[in-house]
């Protein structure tokens, strides 16, 4: 029996093109693709004539007509099983919506990620059949909305130094202490997954700090929970960011979600799914950027010629469509691995990581092609760019998912969990299905992939165990690996339009440019890798030292 394929992204650590991960680049079924078409335009349509984004920065506050609109298209279930009241939509539907949601507004989407991305994402994958049953119906029908309640203080990244406990009480119940920050939706939820330390039966003498984590479902009713007031921030103004505290909230044993001392891999499981819906958001916040700054430069003439014609606004106008194509292409081939329970938590590592960086240059270059008309907030440039930044620190910044990128991959290879891979690619490693028109992109991805194997051996030899430590050279190894799934994963959508005879002259370029710009990251990383300034960096930054 032929051994499971790798994961793509953990493969490549490997130097293995796992080809039949990706190609043919997953697609939905013709009915499942209808359905989803029919959710895409009865939301687009709401959201032009329902949604204000411009008043909704302003003040600060999603109108409570906004969130009945949400209710009524029914998009707080959206993948929610319909056993449960929910619309039973898989991962492409649901990153298809928050695209079109995010399009017209920021603010709005983060609602919706907030319950499904990660605010009820736990119950859904580790609730028991009689949680589900009781707590899922209210979450579909919007009755409920959810929010996700890990941040803290202290913890942050740091996810280990978590301080909220959950202690046992005779009748089988919790009781919960600590304070929660930056919490999305706070202020508008009535229900929390909360990650809070409990005591480990096998270890009672175990100081608190010591204690693993654990999951629960706790209900805004229950005594002693309280949000405190809005925090006022730089982007997504509209949509609700509070503190919630625990003060000796009392909840009965079967708000435990999953097992007892398994939060850290429920929450760890939970901010993949949100990683991959934040790539979605970022979609559509960057095909705004994009239409605005196009019709800007078509319509602004300069020198007796409008903008658009100038080589260096052309530079920006093709960037931004180059990495428009690669962002959709990264996100819904993930998207369709999620649908067919693939692994995927580094493809949804590296959607986030590519997506928040490329949305940024986007909306940066928007304003640019726009001037001094950007700048001004009368226009939609700045609340853009201001909404955007935050990406790039939500669900893990992207300095720890570089991190853990390339941990993850290189401690594969340590274990021994990439055999199979190994020797496979011993035999070689090439993609099929490419057509003839992208033979040249694919041969230098292909070409592109053992360099970036012998980096990781040569980190290994170099750093050992101490690897999770070398923090120059992980995240210069995740840029490279980042850069090889954005190729294939263009190549992969470029040769599946081409097989259903798809793919025009200017899809092509776009593919053509896409896999040119990832190479050229790649190579940006390969030759800081082995020409680094790490020494030159480290004492500057102590010198600098307060």
């Amino acid at each position: 029996m032929a051994p499971e394929p790798a994961g793509f992204v953990r493969a490549l650590f490997a130097g293995r093109l796992e080809a039949a991960a990706i190609f043919p680049y997953p697609r939905q079924s013709r009915e499942q693709a209808e359905t989803t078409e029919a959710i895409v335009a009865s939301v687009a349509e709401w959201a032009a004539s329902a949604i204000d984004p411009a008043r909704i920065d302003h003040e600060k506050k999603i109108p409570a007509s906004v969130i009945d609109g949400l209710r009524e298209l029914g998009l707080f279930g959206l993948t929610i099983p319909e056993e449960f009241g929910g619309a039973g939509q898989g991962q492409v539907t649901y990153a298809r919506v928050m695209e079109t949601v995010a399009e017209r507004c920021a603010s709005t989407v983060t609602v919706l990620g907030a319950q499904l991305g990660i605010g009820m994402k736990a119950l859904l994958l580790y609730g028991t059949p009689a949680q589900k049953a009781h707590w899922l119906p209210r979450l579909a029908s919007g009755e409920r909305i959810a929010a996700f309640a890990l941040t803290e203080a202290g913890a942050g990244s740091d996810a280990a130094a978590l301080a909220t406990r959950a202690e046992p009480l005779a009748d089988g119940s919790w009781r919960l202490n600590g304070r929660k920050i930056w919490i999305t939706n706070g202020g508008i939820a009535n229900a929390f997954t909360v990650f809070a330390r409990t005591p480990d039966p096998a270890r009672p003498a175990a100081k608190p700090h010591e204690w693993p984590i654990s999951t629960f479902w706790v209900e805004r009713e229950r005594k002693g929970l309280s949000t405190g007031k809005p925090e006022d921030k730089l982007g997504l103004r509209g949509s609700s960011t509070t503190e919630v505290a625990l003060e000796d909230v009392l909840v009965p044993p079967e708000a435990l979600i999953g097992a007892r001392g398994d939060g850290f891999k429920v929450a760890l499981n939970v901010l993949n799914s949100g990683r991959h819906g934040l790539a979605a958001c970022c979609i559509g916040q960057a095909k705004l950027a994009r239409a605005l700054a196009w019709k800007h430069a078509a319509e602004r003439v300069q020198f007796g010629r409008p903008i658009a014609h100038f080589g260096m606004v052309q530079e920006l106008l093709a960037g931004m469509d180059a990495d428009l194509y690669a962002l959709e292409a990264t996100t819904y081939l993930t998207a369709g691995l999620m649908d067919q329970g693939r692994e995927t938590m580094l493809e949804a590592a590296c959607c986030k990581l590519h997506a928040t960086e490329r949305l940024w240059q986007i909306v940066s270059d928007a304003l640019q092609v726009t001037g001094g008309t950007g700048f001004m907030r009368e226009y939609p440039y700045e609340r853009i760019l201001r909404d955007a930044r935050i990406n790039m620190i939500f669900e893990g910044t992207n300095q720890v998912l570089r991190m853990m990128i390339a941990h993850q991959g290189l401690r594969s290879l340590q274990r021994g969990e990439l055999a199979a891979a190994l020797q496979r690619a011993a035999q070689g490693s090439s993609l099929s299905g490419v057509p003839a028109s992208l033979a040249a992109e694919g041969t230098e991805l292909e070409a592109l992939v053992p360099r970036f194997a012998a980096s990781c051996q040569a980190a290994l030899l170099c750093h050992g165990e101490r690897v999770r430590e070398a923090q120059f050279t992980l995240h210069r190894l995740a840029d490279m690996v980042t850069a090889l799934f954005v190729s294939a994963a263009v190549l992969a959508r470029a040769s599946a339009s081409d097989a259903l005879g798809n793919l025009p002259a200017l899809q092509l370029d776009l593919a053509r440019l896409a896999c040119r710009r990832a190479h050229k990251d790649f190579e940006r990383a390969a030759h800081e890798e082995v020409n680094p300034d790490d020494e030159l960096i480290e004492r500057v930054a102590r010198s600098g030292a307060p």
